[in-house]
């Protein structure tokens, strides 16, 4: 059998930069196993399968792979998986909604003011309590304990669908030394009830953006990502729940990441607050595709 897909990288108007994810729009007729067997060849952080709606009031519903296991949810597979039903055409184009369902729920994506800026709508954040783990954290970042910000803002796992542990760093300078160990960061996240460690600072390369970041998940096959939707979701959660965006920053925050790995992205979120309480959470970017093809098995 033949399955055509489409590589496209996401959270970049430029080829070649942000994130990469394989679509796969016709996967009826693939298994589990042969899903995951996929992922692993294509070698990217996620690749998608995307199936007809059944009865379901969406327009289509989407299996998300990475390398070594299914996730519910996440960020960057989701908007670029909409981004290909838009170009192909199996979606109208414009102000359409397009809803795909996942494990996690149904997720809806619109345009933003550009025709390639999609934004995804995100569950509500559930936050967990801080975690008084700097001086481990550091060690398993290769970093000296004095790098790690947890006096001001918290060492925490928060999840809009996923679940993340934010480290707050003190620099660009000290983003750029991370070094990480990846079996004790797999064993200790294992240990924590999550598969990423997500790593950032208020320093920014872009006097405009919010934050600097850097996120790593060994267990899911994925070294260190370059852009990451799910976890930027979170992140705009975090930064209003802590009081590190001003209440105008709140609908235009600017999350710059994978420049470390030469592949630079920018995410964009939105969130709705009404004092203490986040309303809704939206996280959008830009998509390029980059390749077409066809798998053979």
């Amino acid at each position: 059998m033949k399955y055509p897909f489409y590589q496209v990288d996401v959270f970049t108007s430029s080829p070649l930069g942000g994130n990469p994810l394989a679509v796969f729009p016709d996967a009826e007729g693939l298994d589990n196993e042969t899903m995951q067997k996929i992922a692993r060849e294509m070698n990217l952080s996620e690749t998608t399968f995307i199936f007809p709606h059944g009865n379901l009031p969406v327009d289509f519903s989407i299996r998300i792979f990475t390398p070594e296991k299914e996730l519910p949810f996440a960020g960057h597979p989701t908007l670029g998986t909409a981004h290909i039903l838009r170009e192909a055409g199996k979606v109208p184009s414009g102000n359409y909604p397009v809803k795909l369902a996942m494990e996690a729920g149904v997720i809806t994506v619109t345009q933003g003011e550009k025709e390639k800026l999609l934004f995804m709508g995100q569950p509500l954040p559930e936050f967990q309590h801080p975690l008084d783990y700097a001086e481990e954290i550091a060690e398993l970042l290769g970093l000296p304990e004095s790098s790690i910000d947890s006096n001001d803002y918290p060492i925490q796992i928060v999840s809009t669908g996923l679940p993340v542990l934010f480290v707050p760093i003190i620099s660009l300078e000290a983003l750029g030394e991370i070094s990480i160990d990846t079996n004790r960061v797999k064993r200790t996240l294992a240990s924590l009830g999550t598969d990423m460690i997500y790593t950032f600072t208020l320093q920014t390369i872009h006097s405009n953006a919010s934050v600097h970041s850097r996120a790593f998940a060994p267990a899911l096959g994925i070294t260190e990502d370059p852009a990451t939707g799910s976890a930027a979701g979170a992140l705009g959660a975090y930064l209003c729940k802590n009081n590190l965006v001003s209440e105008q920053e709140r609908n235009n925050i600017f999350i710059e990441q994978g420049y470390e790995m030469g592949r630079p992205a920018s995410l964009y979120v939105a969130v709705e607050q009404e004092g203490d309480n986040i309303k809704s959470i939206r996280v959008g970017g830009e998509s390029v595709t980059v390749i077409k093809g066809e798998l053979e098995i």
